[in-house]
């Protein structure tokens, strides 16, 4: 039986991931807690290929503390890549790396439980994708907006959901520019009765202009690194966002799961 397109795929996101400098430095740390979640649920009666596949899921909600230990490794590889000539900044380099691991550990999680089918749906994982391109551009005047992107969840059949993740270390970190596209698209999409020949509508007033041939899922994950989740202001923003999550293993707000609830989500969804 030939392989499954999703399946490709995703094992050519591992694959890629792995041959990048700083994700497979990171990855050691990565590798280390997943062989000890492994060994815990072995240690409490797991089978050994039941635990090395629901490693996979619980792992997702230890990304915070996977990118803490990560951290002395990344640091290594910014040393050793200055002395050679490589890069000038380190401090700029930190900060784009942070990001950009993030964003690689939520995307190669999600490929790894769809290998081991814990995510069983024919769904492909991407960090990049023209799919948006497509279905989630809005109109606004003569502009164009579409939602910040970092990793894509979705089916290649045209009439399936597609879920958009905005992947950030903290939560003030731009994710006002992804409710945004949610607040448009939300706008565009009214049927309000009030609508129709009222210049006071925003959809009338900014030329609002959308028409979904996809529903468009936007989830937002946080590996909280500054601990925000206490803080009211903050936490009121995830009121905009379809689902939430925090890579730790325990929310301190109800309006946001720990990040392994997005397998089941997402084994919903589709």
């Amino acid at each position: 039986m030939a392989e499954k397109t999703n399946i490709k795929k995703c094992k050519q996101l591992v694959s890629n991931l792995k041959k990048k400098v700083y994700f497979k430095s990171a990855l050691a740390a990565y590798n280390k807690k997943y062989s000890q979640i492994v060994q815990k649920l072995v240690a409490d009666g797991e089978q050994q290929e039941s635990a090395n596949k629901k490693a996979y899921r619980l792992v997702l909600s230890q990304l915070h503390d996977i990118m803490r230990e990560a951290q002395p490794l990344i640091e290594d590889v910014i040393n050793s890549r200055i002395e050679n000539g490589e890069i000038s900044d380190a401090s700029q380099a930190r900060k784009s790396i942070a990001g950009n691991l993030f964003q690689q550990f939520v995307a190669y999680t999600l490929a790894q439980n769809i290998l081991v089918q814990n995510i069983d749906k024919d769904v492909i994982v991407s960090l990049s994708s023209n799919v948006l391109d497509e279905y989630a551009v809005i109109d606004v005047g003569e502009d164009k907006q579409k939602p910040d992107s970092d990793v894509l969840v979705y089916s290649e059949s045209n009439n399936t959901p597609i879920i958009n993740f905005s992947c950030k270390t903290s939560c003030r970190e731009r994710a006002g520019q992804t409710y945004k596209w949610k607040l448009l698209s939300d706008l565009a999409c009214c049927n309000c009765e009030h609508k129709h020949n009222n210049e006071n509508c925003p959809v009338t007033k900014y030329s609002l202009h959308y028409e979904p041939k996809r529903k468009i899922f936007m989830y937002f994950i946080t590996a909280d690194f500054y601990n925000e989740l206490s803080n009211p202001q903050i936490v009121a923003m995830f009121n905009f966002f379809d689902n939430s999550y925090v890579a730790k293993p325990h929310s301190s707000s109800e309006k946001i799961k720990t990040l392994e609830y997005i397998i089941d989500d997402i084994n919903t969804i589709y």
